[in-house]
């Protein structure tokens, strides 16, 4: 089956001769029947009931004028009249069930078979008893034979028929409507009568195909979408080989079905192909917003024997060709070494989120006049059970791809709200500052889940505030400019975190309504040895300046980082020469040592 194909073609059902027995029970049909069918072709002619039947019927009025229907219903017919010959078999009810399904195909009306069946036992009548008005009992039985099986026929027609249009309803149902490639479903049935008839020589190769549209997917509207899986499937469809299947099997998802190649080679050559093109029909539809592709291949049953194992290994693929940046990659037993790390990390991070294991750890700001803290940026930390410390980058990336990102962020507010809270009982005043991304601060329902967080843990709203960076804002600036303001507005410090990073920061500062800046640590690491650096952190201060707002420069890692950023002008530092990011309870015992403080043996 190639590429859109629906399905294996209709085909009428076989009756059994236990099936006919039941039929013809049904309308009452007696044994002796039988013999009465007989003996009435004894009496009558197939001939002469053709020549009263072409008179009567095929020249009705209403009888198709179109050359296929009509030659199909002359086939039927031709069939029908054969009830002469009928020898009690299931033969010529399924000859008339196969003629039954090409008339169909050709627009014959539905009703057509019922016409022909009363047609048919007219003829038989008047060739019996012509205009005779007394009717032997001879006669009489024949043509209670002829009626019995005549109405079990066109009972069976009509089953024939009704059974005919639920497949073609389950065809279509295989089918997506927009692009006309099988769906999921025809794809799991395709796959696994491939893999059925596999072998080590003749293997089934699999590539899935994914198309991600970047941080514009969700800006999209349905037409938009379906116009992009409309172009790219028409493009994919005209590539592939004779005898392949390219199907839909998920939003902006295509897998490809090999159904029989010579070597591994061949399928990861048919990724390249699947994704140079789809990248081609992406851009030619002209959607806002970079678009990738990335696929991934198996080859069955050397990398699984069923249908489900296949195509997880392929899944497997596209995820390393995700993870290694790359447009391409293929099952190996490398692959799903880190197929099962991966998925241990999932399971870990799944457990992690729903039992609140994540941790926010507080970094001090030391202001430079007077060597206080009177702000903390709370950095999230992930420790798994053996131990090992889990990237932040990478907890927001597994958020983001399997949909928890809100809840994410509702845990971290929480425990945001938590340690103002706790530190405030502590007896320490200082602003717990909590750093969002891009999909957080285009939340419209970020201010009021703030506003909980803080209700709940009976938190001012002075002792949280939120950073956010420049790329974040890049992606829907309108959007979260709005968030932003809501922010403000409700008493929370925001700032702008990397300054300086990003391409527009001079019109952020005009548009938002931020009050401190946060100058990237890239600059900071340059700023005693690098001219250039330097002169960026001056131009950085002189703009804070005129906006009026506080500065940070993070990243302090050496005391003559520390001096030159002071004699500068900035108004905070963080990083590692004042202090490491720690726990709530090593903070408290860092606050308590560095203002002389006793440290009780449980502070918190």
């Amino acid at each position: 089956m190639a590429a859109g194909a629906a399905a294996t073609p209709l085909a009428a059902p076989v009756l059994d001769e236990a099936a006919l027995e039941r039929l013809l029970a049904q309308q009452g049909f007696q044994p002796e029947d039988r013999a009465a069918i007989r003996a009435f072709g004894r009496v009558v002619s197939r001939e002469a009931l053709q020549d009263d039947f072409a008179a009567v019927f095929l020249t009705r009025a209403g009888a198709p004028v179109g050359a296929e229907a009509a030659a199909a219903e002359a086939a039927f017919c031709d069939e029908l009249l054969n009830i002469a010959r009928w020898q009690g078999d299931a033969g010529w009810f399924n000859r008339l069930a196969g003629c039954w399904y090409a008339c169909l195909d050709r627009g014959v009306a539905d009703h057509f078979p019922w016409a022909a069946c009363g047609a048919l036992l007219s003829v038989c009548r008047d060739r019996l008893v012509g205009g005779r008005a007394e009717v032997f009992q001879l006669e009489m039985d024949l043509l209670t034979g002829l009626v019995r099986v005549v109405w079990a026929l066109a009972s069976y027609l009509s089953e024939v028929a009704i059974a005919r249009e639920r497949e073609k309803v389950k065809a279509v149902s295989l089918i997506d409507a927009h692009t006309g490639l099988p769906n999921r479903q025809r794809f799991e049935h395709v796959l696994a009568a491939a893999l059925g008839v596999a072998s080590e020589d003749w293997p089934v190769g699999l590539v899935v195909l994914k198309i991600h549209l970047g941080a514009g997917a969700s800006a999209l509207l349905t037409g938009e979408r379906e116009r992009l899986q409309t172009a790219v499937s028409a493009q994919l469809a005209g590539v592939i080989r004779e005898g392949d299947v390219l199907c839909l099997t998920g939003e902006d998802e295509w897998s490809l079905v090999q159904c029989a190649v010579r070597t591994p080679a061949q399928v990861m050559l048919a990724a390249h192909k699947l994704h140079d093109v789809a990248l081609a029909a992406a851009s030619l539809v002209g959607l806002a917003g970079p678009v990738n592709a990335i696929a991934g291949g198996a080859c069955g049953p050397r990398d699984a024997g069923d249908a489900r194992a296949l195509e997880r290994a392929a899944r497997n693929a596209l995820f390393a060709a995700r993870d290694a940046r790359q447009p391409v990659a293929m099952f190996t037993a490398q692959v799903a070494q880190l197929s099962r790390t991966v998925s241990s990390l999932e399971q870990d991070f799944h457990r992690a989120l729903a039992l609140q294991h994540f941790e926010l750890f507080l970094q001090p700001q030391i202001d430079v006049g007077t060597g206080e803290c009177h702000c903390v940026e709370a950095l999230l930390r992930w420790r798994r059970a053996e131990g090992n410390w889990v990237a932040p980058p990478a907890v927001v990336e597994l958020a983001e791809r399997f949909g928890v990102a809100g809840q994410m962020l509702r845990s971290l507010l929480s425990r945001q709200a938590r340690v103002a809270d706790e530190l405030g009982r502590a007896g320490i005043d200082v602003t717990v500052m909590l750093n969002l991304t891009a999909q957080d601060i285009r939340d419209p329902d970020l201010p009021a889940l703030v506003r909980q967080a803080l209700g709940n843990w009976r938190v001012p709203v002075s002792r949280v505030g939120f950073e956010l960076t420049e790329g974040a804002l890049l992606v829907d600036e309108p959007a979260a400019a709005k968030v932003v303001a809501a922010l403000r507005d409700a008493g929370c410090t925001v700032a702008l975190d990397d300054f300086g990073t990003g391409y527009s920061s001079l019109s952020h500062l005009r548009r938002l309504p931020v009050d401190e800046l946060k100058i990237d640590r890239q600059f900071v690491a340059g700023v005693c040895v690098d001219a250039q650096d330097r002169a960026m952190v001056e131009a950085l201060l002189v703009l804070a300046r005129a906006f009026k707002l506080r500065v940070v420069a993070e990243g302090v890692e050496s005391e003559a980082q520390a001096t030159c950023l002071t004699d500068m002008g900035c108004d905070r530092l963080q990083g590692y020469f004042l202090a490491r990011p720690m726990n709530a309870d090593a903070f408290v015992r860092w606050w308590r040592a560095r203002y002389g403080q006793p440290v009780a043996p449980a502070d918190l």
